[in-house]
C-alpha cells in the first residue's frame, strides 16, 4: 500500500471498528460478456447468463490489534438461464455454479481492510455435472472475499486522498500483478465513498488450467491486460460495502500444434487466439 496523495484537511487515519457479532451477507451479482478472434475471425461477443451467489459471513471474534477473524460458507447460488441460452452454454454455467454451492471456509481481515487470509475448506463432490468445470467461479468466489474490504493506507487522509494497493496474483490459471488506485470521494462519520480504478498484466506462461487433456502440449498466455473501475460506498463497522465494478480482460492464448516441442513458443505452426471478456460485479451487504 502506497499513499499518492493525503487530500485536503480535515484529516483523519480510517480504521474499522469490526463488532464480534455482527453477522452479515454479502450478495454478489455477476455479468459476463465474451468474444473470441483467431486467424483474422472474429466470434460475436456472447453474453453468459447472470449469476447471483449469497454468502454467510459469521465473525469468530476481534484480536486486540483490531483483526476480524470469520466464517463464511455459499448459502445459495444460481444461474438465470432462458429459451434462447444455447444448452451447452447453460449446461457449462450451471456446472460452474454448482462447485460453488456448498463451499465454505474462513479468513481474517486487518482493522485497515486488508485481508491477510481467506481459506476454503474443501470443495465438495457434487456429481458428474462439475467433470467440465473449470473452477473460475470458484477462484471468483475466494477473491471477492479476499478483496470486499475497501482498504485505508496506514496514514491520515481526507477528501481527494489517494492511495495504491499493488498485489501479487496467483490464480488457477495464471500469475497476475494487480495494481488498484482508490480515491476518497467522500467521508462522513463512520460512512464514506471511493473511487477505484484498477490494472491487471500477466508475463508470458503457461496456461496453469487443469481442463487440458493428459498428455496435450501445454497452451501458453502470450499477453494478459484488464482494467475496469469502481465505486464503493462502506460503512467503517462492517466487512461488505456497497460496490459497483464493470472492467474489460484481454488475454492472448496460444498453442502449439500435435508434436511442437514443448517448453518452445509455438511458431507458424501454432494457434493464436484472443479472448475479450466484459465483466459487471455487483456487491452488497445485509446484516442477519
Amino acid at each position: 500500500m502506497k499513499l499518492l496523495d493525503q487530500g485536503a484537511a480535515p484529516r483523519r487515519a480510517l480504521r474499522y471498528g469490526w463488532r464480534g457479532r455482527q453477522a452479515e451477507t454479502l450478495t454478489m451479482d455477476l455479468r459476463t460478456a465474451a468474444s473470441t478472434e483467431e486467424g483474422g475471425n472474429k466470434q460475436p461477443e456472447i453474453e453468459l447468463p447472470p449469476v447471483r451467489i449469497l454468502v454467510a459471513i459469521d465473525p469468530r471474534g476481534v484480536s486486540p490489534e483490531g483483526e476480524l477473524s470469520y466464517a463464511w460458507h455459499v448459502t445459495s447460488a444460481e444461474v438465470t438461464t432462458d429459451a434462447q441460452t444455447p444448452s451447452a452454454l447453460a449446461a457449462g454455467m450451471s456446472a460452474e455454479v454448482a462447485e460453488v454451492e456448498r463451499l465454505s471456509g474462513s479468513g481474517v481481515v486487518t482493522s485497515r481492510g486488508l485481508s491477510k487470509r481467506v481459506s476454503i475448506d474443501a470443495l465438495p463432490a457434487i456429481g458428474a455435472s462439475s467433470k467440465n468445470a473449470t473452477g473460475q467461479m470458484v477462484e471468483q468466489v475466494r477473491q471477492t472475499l479476499r478483496d470486499v474490504a475497501a482498504p485505508f493506507p496506514e496514514e491520515e487522509v481526507g477528501v481527494g486522498a489517494r492511495w495504491e494497493k499493488l498485489s501479487q496474483l496467483a490464480s488457477r490459471d495464471a500469475r497476475v500483478t494487480q495494481t488498484e488506485t482508490f480515491r476518497l470521494v467522500a467521508i462522513d462519520g463512520d460512512t464514506g465513498s471511493l473511487a477505484d480504478v484498477l490494472a491487471q498484466t500477466a508475463p508470458p506462461q503457461p496456461l496453469l488450467s487443469p481442463g487440458a487433456a493428459p498428455g496435450a502440449p501445454p497452451a501458453r498466455i502470450e499477453s494478459m491486460l484488464s482494467s475496469g473501475d469502481g465505486t464503493t460506498r462502506f460503512v467503517l463497522s462492517r466487512l461488505v460495502p456497497e460496490t459497483k465494478f464493470e472492467g474489460t480482460t484481454t488475454m492472448v492464448v496460444s498453442s502449439p500444434s500435435s508434436g511442437h516441442p514443448q517448453g518452445e513458443p509455438p511458431g507458424d505452426d501454432g494457434r493464436r487466439m484472443t479472448m475479450i471478456m466484459r465483466v459487471g460485479i455487483v456487491l452488497a451487504g445485509n446484516l442477519r
